[in-house]
């Protein structure tokens, strides 16, 4: 009996969960360090807060720039030295004894490096499979999630046993022992003599009339539709993870509860993007766009009157599961708009709107607390978006050339 080699494209999966575990491990270890960063650099909130902004600019351009990069040329060396970047950055930082330093090193680097994760991760892994694809890029950007559940209390603990520089120390092995895996990810099947999961893409998929380039797919009214969907439901995420552990402190529930919702969220960030990655084989994308944005915006009408441990848990599994629910659905909606030949560069571009949501949406979120003296109001601003999303989405459409 035969034994059936594994598809290549499943060690391309495997590959793109450990880069984009990086992405997540960029993300999460930011909130567990700035206290530390801050008192000892002694800045202000608006100064250390500015660092993640900086490496948002930056990140939204490296996105454009290795989306770009991937479709021109083999992946693996282009991945690999993203990587290095990012952890180049941390390791300095640790050494880092000036704030120029630290804003260079804490935001640009991290910044050029993380672009080379998320979009170039998903991008490849799309050309490996034609059925399944978003059930794919489910299990990708899973990598995000579970580097919440692990990456956090791993950077606390550390952090609270030794110190600073031991914890960014570590976090920059770490980064350069997964950078490896950027030698796994394979530009496409056709490269090894193989062919996509579940066949071959359709001729007319790629045929010439309906190749996009960049310049003709960013024009489209599809692109600008699926662009606000994803900062409007990033905005409403953002805003939720800046306020819920303060809110939950302002209205006596304690640290436990604070810091549970967070946990949830990721846990149904993770199953959500499995469940609705799945089902998108069986469903109509914007009917599963519709209802995750819906469930999105009014899940936070139970952390608005939540006066115990179990709502804000409750809230934060579902939260998370419908946020989750639609970050598998864009990347394939865009290839099956644009073709394959640009998706790289056009997903980057696509990619800048986490970047515009997480320059908008924390400090509007510490805007309206100033001003208001309440945190309902980006509550309810965070759930307005949603619904808004949620009623864009019945209207994303194919575009004709």
């Amino acid at each position: 009996m035969k034994n059936k080699k594994v598809f290549y494209g499943w060690i391309v999966v495997f590959a793109g969960v450990t880069l984009v575990f990086l992405d997540g491990l960029l993300l999460y270890s930011f909130g567990v360090l700035l206290p530390a960063i801050q008192s000892k650099f002694e800045l202000t909130k608006t100064l250390v807060n500015s660092i993640f902004a900086i490496r948002c600019l930056v990140f939204a351009f490296s996105m454009v720039v290795f989306g770009r990069l991937i479709d021109k040329h083999k992946p693996e060396k282009i991945i690999f030295l993203g990587a290095l970047i990012s952890g180049l950055g941390l390791l300095l930082t640790a050494y880092s004894e000036t704030k120029i330093g630290l804003f260079i090193n804490y935001g640009v680097l991290p910044g050029i490096g993380d672009g080379a994760f998320y979009i170039p991760a998903v991008a490849i892994a799309q050309r490996w499979f034609n059925k399944r694809r978003d059930f794919v890029v489910g299990i990708i950007t899973a990598g995000v999630p579970i580097s919440g559940l692990v990456i956090s209390p791993l950077s606390a603990f550390i952090l609270k046993s030794t110190s600073l520089e031991s914890t960014l120390i570590s976090l920059a092995m770490i980064t350069f022992v997964c950078s490896f895996a950027a030698f796994l990810m394979k530009g496409s099947p056709e490269e090894m003599g193989l062919e996509p999961y579940g066949g071959p893409f359709s001729i007319e998929k790629d045929h010439e009339s309906s190749i996009w380039t960049t310049s003709e797919a960013v024009k489209t009214l599809p692109f600008f539709i699926l662009y606000c969907l994803m900062i409007f439901g990033m905005l409403a995420f953002l805003i939720i993870i800046t306020l819920q552990f303060d809110y939950a402190l302002s209205k006596n529930l304690g640290l436990l509860a604070g810091s549970a919702a967070l946990g949830a969220i990721a846990a149904g960030s993770l199953c959500g993007r499995l469940v609705t990655g799945y089902l998108a084989e069986f469903i109509h994308r914007n009917k599963i766009l519709f209802f995750v944005f819906l469930g999105q915006g009014l899940s936070i009408l139970i952390i608005i009157n939540a006066n115990d441990l179990l709502s804000y848990i409750v809230f934060g599994i579902i939260f998370g599961f419908c946020y989750g629910g639609w970050i598998p659905i864009f990347p394939s909606k865009l290839k099956d708009f644009f073709g394959k030949t640009n998706a790289g560069q056009i997903f980057g571009v696509f990619g800048t709107s986490f970047s515009l949501s997480a320059i908008i949406g924390p400090p509007l979120a510490g805007f309206l607390i100033d001003k208001f003296d309440t945190y309902t109001y980006g509550l309810y601003f965070s759930m307005v978006v949603c619904l808004i999303a949620a009623f864009m989405a019945l209207f994303v459409k194919k575009p004709t050339k």
